[in-house]
């Protein structure tokens, strides 16, 4: 049987029963890229007849854990922001996410890029608690997310990346995505 949503579920709850922090956020790491293996399961939950937007397809009552399926048609992205004090493992399916990490200086309020890199299909990342990231995607793009919480639930911070002004929200993207 091929490995899918179900047994995903079944590891990535496995993960926050039995492993600690980083450690669980690596092990649901691990089997995000080997469900992105799965081309029947990106066909049937992200394919280009399924509908545009973020889905919350699964939320464990028991540990908090979300997972979402994002399809987006237009190219787009989020500007920096964290996820407070929640995380999230993202993991692309389809086309790629340009991913951007940054520093930011609470002294001088000055946003600095510390990491580039692109997350291409059946590659996934991580960013703890706290870590400050954009997102850039391309038209077409599909992406899988786990969260440690629903975000509507936690206070982030989302930055201005010319002006670093920062602002707090408890949403999970209304009024968030930016167009590119």
């Amino acid at each position: 049987m091929a490995y899918g949503k179900d047994e995903f579920i079944v590891d990535c709850r496995k993960a926050m029963k039995t492993l600690d922090g980083d450690k669980a956020r690596k092990s649901i790491c691990t089997s995000m890229e080997k469900l992105l293996k799965n081309k029947t399961f990106i066909a049937e939950n992200l394919g280009p007849d399924k509908e545009e937007g973020r889905h919350t397809v699964y939320r464990c009552e028991e540990t908090g854990f979300n997972l979402l399926f994002h399809i987006f048609d237009s190219a787009n992205g989020a500007p920096p922001h964290d996820h407070g004090t929640s995380w999230a493992v993202y993991g692309q399916a389809v086309g790629h996410t340009d991913m951007t990490e940054w520093v930011y200086d609470e002294l001088d309020k000055n946003l600095v890029v510390s990491k580039e890199y692109r997350l291409k299909p059946g590659k996934a990342g991580i960013f703890p608690p706290n870590a400050i990231h954009s997102i850039q995607y391309t038209a077409g793009a599909r992406f899988v997310r786990v969260t440690g919480v629903d975000l509507e639930t936690v206070s982030r911070r989302v930055f201005d990346a010319t002006t670093h002004e920062m602002r707090t929200q408890n949403s999970n993207g209304a009024g968030f995505t930016v167009e590119r």
